[in-house]
């Protein structure tokens, strides 16, 4: 007589199919609300950094009279006690910045001519720089002639502000990128720069250190070149 086989059962209130521990569960949880709790700080930082309000500097007005070149916004790294770069400084910065774009970037392919009354824009310790070997680099010369459209275009400019340990704001960055089509003879020369302005508080807030880095290719150019300036 064969004995019967019998087949084991699952203990009583188990499913057939396994489920995740509940405490993993949990801890997944947990991860979406932190995640979702950053995000709506970031939220939060960016709408007050991009805002318009008396507290912050303008990001809407162009600081250019010949290219839209507005304020993206603006970053703070706080080596002492959590500082926020004023509206007032962050427009100064961002008025120089307008000034280098118009004097010495748009007006010479304009006028044919080298730049005038840009050194002004920069602290004494980069003179002999921008007017020795960094020029060409950092500004346009008027050559070659424009003959034909001018089409220049600008990205926003990020801030990126350093106060010291006492909250004190010492240096700021100023990046973007410009680029520019001018009809030249032989057809259109295309120019980028990536650009960063390092300015310091200096009766206002002048430059004190660069970091451009120039690009041509088209009309004139054979192949593509490229460039940099760094102080």
């Amino acid at each position: 007589m064969s004995t019967p086989i019998r087949t084991p059962r699952a203990p009583s209130g188990a499913a057939s199919g396994s489920k995740p521990p509940q405490r993993s569960r949990t801890m997944q949880l947990v991860v979406v609300a932190v995640a979702a709790g950053l995000l709506v700080t970031a939220a939060v930082i960016f709408f007050f950094v991009r805002s318009d309000g008396s507290s912050s500097p303008s990001t809407k007005k162009s600081v250019s009279a010949n290219v839209k070149l507005t304020l993206g916004g603006v970053q703070n790294a706080n080596a002492g006690p959590p500082a926020t770069l004023g509206a007032d400084a962050a427009n100064q910065i961002m008025a120089a910045v307008g000034q280098y774009v118009d004097k010495g970037l748009i007006a010479p392919v304009k006028t044919g001519k080298a730049p005038t009354d840009v050194s002004g824009l920069f602290d004494a310790g980069t003179q002999t720089a921008i007017q020795g070997p960094d020029k060409d680099v950092l500004f346009e010369n008027g050559q070659p002639k424009l003959t034909g459209d001018f089409k220049p275009a600008a990205e926003p400019v990020i801030i990126t502000a350093l106060s010291d340990g006492n909250g004190q704001f010492v240096l700021a960055t100023a990046a973007f990128t410009y680029h520019v089509d001018e009809g030249v003879e032989g057809g259109t020369l295309n120019t980028a720069r990536t650009i960063a302005l390092t300015f310091t508080p200096d009766n206002g807030w002048k430059i004190t250190g660069y970091d451009v880095t120039l690009t041509r290719q088209g009309a004139q150019v054979e192949g593509s070149t490229t460039e940099t300036a760094k102080k």
